[in-house]
């Protein structure tokens, strides 16, 4: 056995992450019955308690677990045999996760998955964000961003369903000279897509890395396109002028979760009223998106999508800035 890393726990990180899950986890109001089958999972301080997942319909908190691939990477998307029952109990210490659950079958978790699109209040939560044993947020180091064409292709593999949802949300409601942007556009493969199938809007892609600016400009030419060296903290749009805001990096191992939350704050700022914000990420987003919106005033419109003719699920949030005074009858 691999000897235990003598290092201690970070117990400010050990409470934060407590008061996250006292915020976000719904927990049932009566206890299982003396049939109910329990099962017990219990997930240590580190690395795989990102793999863990929280999918609520309605009042209830159905737990599930990401499997890697055969190179080690978690997809953004879900499947149901991931899933693996209600949420009966939890427990957060120094020594991890401690969960009872009540185990599903497979014909249960596939009506599960479909009972999930009917509402825009279903959501998915992971809980935890890329932890070290420690209990400290793993970030990805700035030098990660300096080759784009390295990770050129395996973002444009893993974003396609992202690109499709997107397509799918924006059509047919954009205004002609529509200003979408992209603070973080990294490669610019996503806001290149936006910008080819919605010709008639202004495109806007920045990143504070020039190495992927010099990139993008160069891969992605379009008459509505534009792309600039800017950090999200000092946008290259002005606040209120934005009618699309693409936000697919406040999630785990880019930023922590209370960068993310206050980035989150900043950027939605740049939508005008009627604008939408969509929030995703091909890892997940750190935050539980719903209830920083609602303390924004920001209207969820969507929270999940699926892969067409699957049962496939991602985080997909749709977030639109109300108009003001908007009379009922005129909506």
């Amino acid at each position: 056995m691999p000897a235990e890393d003598p290092r201690p726990i970070d117990h400010e990180r050990l409470e934060a992450q407590a008061s996250h899950l006292a915020r976000v986890l719904v927990l049932p109001a009566r206890q299982p019955n003396a049939t109910t089958a329990i099962a017990r999972l219990h997930t240590p301080i580190g690395p795989v308690l990102n793999n863990l997942f929280l999918l609520r319909i309605a009042s209830v908190e159905y737990l599930g677990r990401r499997q890697p691939d055969a190179g080690g990477q978690l997809d953004s998307r879900l499947t149901p045999d991931m899933l693996l029952g209600p949420l009966l109990h939890a427990r957060w210490d120094e020594h991890g996760w401690h969960c009872q659950y009540q185990p599903l079958v497979n014909q249960q978790r596939e009506v599960v998955f479909r009972q999930a699109l009917a509402c825009a209040s279903h959501r998915i939560h992971f809980p935890f964000p890329e932890l070290d044993h420690q209990c400290r947020e793993q970030i990805a180091p700035s030098s990660f961003w300096d080759t784009p064409q390295d990770i050129a292709e395996q973002l444009d593999r893993q974003e396609q369903h992202f690109r499709d949802a997107s397509r799918e949300a924006l059509a047919g409601c954009l205004p002609d000279g529509a200003v979408i942007h992209d603070p973080a556009c990294s490669t610019g493969a996503f806001i290149a897509s936006l910008a080819k199938a919605f010709p008639a809007s202004r495109c806007i892609g920045a990143d504070r890395s020039s190495a992927m600016i010099t990139h993008a400009t160069a891969n992605h030419q379009l008459p509505n396109l534009s792309f600039a060296v800017a950090d999200a903290h000092a946008p290259a749009v002005p606040a209120g002028r934005c009618d699309v805001l693409i936000l697919r990096f406040l999630n785990a191992e880019m930023m922590t979760r209370s960068a993310a939350i206050g980035l989150f704050e900043q950027l939605t700022g740049l939508l005008r009223p009627g604008g939408m914000a969509l929030v995703f990420g091909q890892s997940s987003v750190l935050f539980e998106v719903g209830l920083q919106a609602r303390q924004l005033s920001l209207q969820v419109i969507g929270s999940l999508a699926n892969v067409p003719g699957t049962l496939q699920l991602f985080q997909f949030y749709r977030l639109v800035r109300p108009m003001p005074h908007l009379n009922e009858e005129h909506p």
